[in-house]
């Protein structure tokens, strides 16, 4: 409007040379409100933004750390990681849009036609609104097929970043058996996937896009036709004319970016859904309220079996006790469902049939973060985090003392690696403990657990890299040190736990025999067979080491 005053007062009109100058300061004024009011907009879209970043990567990382090992086992870190960039990007893409974006250009077409109805007459608005139907009608028509592109282009996206982080995890595997051309051809297949997925949604999405100008443009022609119209017939002035055509790129100008935003919108809010439809999908089993274990529990099995969702029976109907505070050792043949008895005693899975009994109470009374907070778990792998060694060994419990520390360092046989570590306890270990040996990930796992000093422990082959004497040592410890802990471990080689309390034998899903180290021996059966085997191969070692 003001530009229109000036060029009519430049035109002739009855305006003085004080009108005209402050007309053009106005002019500028308004310009750089205008200019300012952007840059104000670029600051709150970075705060925003970034608040909407943390928020999403909390909730999901919250939703993962809550899953059960059942939903873990067919977790991707490589789509995870994909998934979340892609949300980030989509919250932006959809919350900025939608507010920053629709909504300013919603007010201002309507501001637009409003003025341009009242100015020019309802022939005008009435184009302008014909355009808007018919640019609204083409985006909503073309909306299901983005959508369906989209999903496309995420699922080769995800499995082009699964495949990645694979093959960057396991760079040393893929070297040590000289496959890092056929790992580069899958991978580059993968990314061929991605490449083509986006290539192909950008272009269907262009042609969209291009025939939505077209729209608009079929649009600006009709008014700029109907304006020459009216100022040949002497019905419009010139500033008219450049007054409807400040208003036609008010409004052609957002409309032209209109669908650019409302296809970035869709695809943001196509995401969040499925992000928002993978959070919901929840694995775990309803806490119950119950006390924290206190002491040493003790712990039975009633008749129980499991079947794994596979399909395959791994436990068959087994019964046992273990006496509170006692040192019981699961042993027998690979495959037998130990590691299995160890995770439903986590509440990893659920039984199918029979009880858990812990302290004379169902398992099911203690929640999940309850029972877990009373347990110290150490799995055949180490799962070591990407810190020091003292990071790692405190990560159970943060607030324990040196003097705690120094124990479980002690009882674990990590004093000599410390010593020769070039920091020592301040070390980092790399990524998974890369920069370890993988008897020296187990001994940092073992002082992790203990070092909580909770009254349940469960070991699952927590020595199987150590060497004999090592393992003897770290053994009496536990047997020794411990006693205010209820003991479980899984453990293959027989002398390490020759004097535990209790001594269960497992075999294919079923205690076959309980009992003391010598009461076994007496009984020739399963351990009997498997302590006489171990000793002969121990002999035949020695010889060999003896002639060498």
């Amino acid at each position: 409007m003001l530009l229109k005053w000036l060029i009519d007062g430049l035109s002739g009109a009855p305006l003085s040379a004080v009108n005209v100058y402050l007309l053009c300061v106005a002019y500028g004024g308004a310009w750089f409100l205008s200019q300012a009011t952007n840059r104000c907009e670029q600051y709150l879209f970075v705060l925003v933004n970034e608040r909407i970043k943390r928020t999403i990567t909390l909730n999901y990382v919250s939703h993962v750390l809550g899953q059960t090992t059942a939903a873990l086992s067919a977790h991707q870190t490589g789509a995870s990681v994909s998934e979340l960039s892609r949300v980030q990007d989509s919250a932006m893409r959809a919350i900025i849009g939608l507010f920053w974006s629709l909504a300013p250009i919603g007010v201002e077409i309507a501001v637009v036609g409003i003025v341009v109805f009242s100015l020019f007459g309802l022939v005008y608005a009435a184009v302008l609104l014909g355009v808007l139907t018919l640019y609204i009608y083409f985006s909503v028509a073309t909306a299901k097929r983005c959508e369906v592109l989209q999903r496309k282009k995420n699922r080769a996206s995800d499995r082009a970043s699964t495949r990645l982080v694979d093959t960057l995890t396991h760079a040393d595997t893929v070297k040590a058996f000289s496959n890092e051309a056929s790992e580069l051809t899958r991978l580059d297949r993968v990314l061929k996937m991605r490449a083509w997925a986006s290539v192909h949604i950008t272009r269907k999405m262009e042609i969209v896009g291009a025939a939505q100008l077209l729209i608009v443009s079929i649009g600006l022609t009709t008014l700029t036709a109907l304006a020459g119209r009216d100022i040949l017939a002497h019905r419009l002035t010139i500033g008219d004319f450049v007054l409807l055509n400040s208003y036609l790129l008010r409004f052609t100008l957002p409309l032209s970016t209109f669908g650019y935003v409302v296809r970035e919108v869709q695809i943001g809010l196509f995401n969040l859904s499925e992000l928002l439809h993978t959070i919901r999908v929840r694995w775990h089993f309803e806490p119950l309220s119950s006390p924290l274990l206190k002491q040493a529990p003790s712990i039975e099995f009633r008749n129980a079996s499991f079947r794994h969702p596979c399909g395959k029976r791994v436990l068959r109907h087994v019964n046992f006790s273990i006496p509170a505070g006692a040192f019981c050792a699961l042993v027998g043949p690979s495959g037998g469902g130990k590691s299995t008895l160890i995770k439903l005693l986590l509440r990893l899975y659920k039984l199918d049939e029979g009880q858990i009994l812990i302290d004379g109470q169902p398992i099911e009374s203690l929640s999940e973060s309850q029972l877990r907070q009373s347990v110290s778990y150490v799995t055949q792998d180490a799962h070591l985090l990407d810190r020091s060694i003292r990071e790692n060994i405190c990560f159970a419990c943060p607030q324990a003392s040196n003097s705690e520390l120094e124990q479980v360092i002690h009882s674990c046989a990590l004093t000599p690696v410390i010593a020769a570590a070039s920091q020592g306890l301040e070390t980092s270990i790399g990524e998974r403990g890369n920069k370890l040996s993988g008897g020296e990930r187990q001994r940092v796992g073992l002082a992790r657990a203990l070092l909580r000093n909770s009254p349940l422990l469960l070991l699952d082959e927590p020595t199987a890299a150590l060497d004999a004497h090592t393992e003897a040592d770290i053994f009496k410890h536990l047997y020794e040190r411990y006693r205010h802990t209820t003991r479980l471990v899984i453990a293959h080689r027989l002398a390490a736990i020759q004097h535990a309390d209790l001594i269960l034998v497992m075999q294919d899903g079923t205690i076959v025999e309980t009992g003391t180290h010598s009461s076994l021996l007496r009984q020739q059966g399963v351990y009997a067979h498997l302590w006489r085997k171990q000793n002969h191969l121990s002999t035949k070692q020695s010889d060999l080491s003896a002639v060498r």
